[in-house]
């Protein structure tokens, strides 16, 4: 049974519609968004917001446990950790429905580091994903991290596809410490290209190396952004501070 896919104005919208549909909370559905839409006006045609959710196989029983309306929870109740482990399978069915619906082969290998876990292309389907610069896999790549990220323990899940995250993330480092260098030479901020969270946390990692510098993200969604910049002098003199999370 393929995912459903639903409509709305908005992405909010669309997942709305989907928990109706569904018969579920919104905060209980997974989902990718496969087209956040468009308001129309002087000229441009609008377009629906349209959002592929993500459903688990489970048998009826579970899911008719689902559809009860979730009592609030305690103070004193915590939450149960995520697990690596139940991430994969779906990590896996997500790249075979994209490659599918590409009509490409492409299979997906997982492990898993000390830095979260590494999703390996394997396929014909690469030599589409590199092309341009590599900007069908970075988009792949964000789909996955906004996909399964709350399902990982270190939230973090980085793609490689014929070592082309290696080579990209040695550049990104040869260019955060050439632009946090300059930063320190005449102490003017710099600003990344948007980057996604595993490439903004390389260039948070190189910089908290260097003395007198700090990093914080600017911007939303796909056009998030490291800015770095000469420690303020409010900040207190001590050893570099740990490199933000980020989500």
């Amino acid at each position: 049974m393929s995912d459903p896919v639903f409509t709305g104005q908005d992405v909010a919208d669309a997942v709305a519609s989907a928990a109706r549909s569904l018969g579920l909370e919104a905060a209980r559905l997974r989902y990718v968004v496969l087209d956040s839409g468009r308001p129309g006006g002087l000229g441009v045609s609008a377009s629906p917001a349209r959002i592929a959710v993500l459903l688990e196989r489970r048998p009826p029983g579970e899911i008719r446990a689902a559809t009860r309306a979730a009592a609030p929870p305690r103070h004193d109740e915590q939450p149960a950790a995520p697990r690596t482990g139940d991430a994969r399978p779906g990590i896996r069915a997500l790249v075979r429905a994209l490659a599918e619906a590409a009509g490409v082969d492409l299979g997906a290998e997982i492990e898993e580091g000390p830095d979260g876990l590494l999703v390996r292309l394997q396929g014909p389907g690469c030599a589409l994903l590199l092309e341009e610069d590599g900007e069908v896999f970075r988009a792949l790549e964000h789909v996955l991290q906004r996909a399964f990220r709350s399902r990982l323990e270190s939230g973090r899940l980085a793609v490689e596809c014929e070592g082309f995250r290696s080579h990209r993330d040695g550049r990104l480092r040869e260019r955060a410490l050439e632009m946090a260098r300059a930063v320190q030479a005449d102490g003017k901020a710099r600003r990344t290209e948007p980057l996604n969270s595993y490439e903004r946390r390389i260039v948070h990692m190189v910089v908290s190396e260097l003395p007198g510098l700090e990093t914080y993200s600017v911007g939303e969604g796909a056009d998030r952004r490291v800015t770095i910049a000469v420690r303020s002098s409010a900040s207190e003199p001590g050893p570099p501070a740990e490199p933000p999370r980020e989500d």
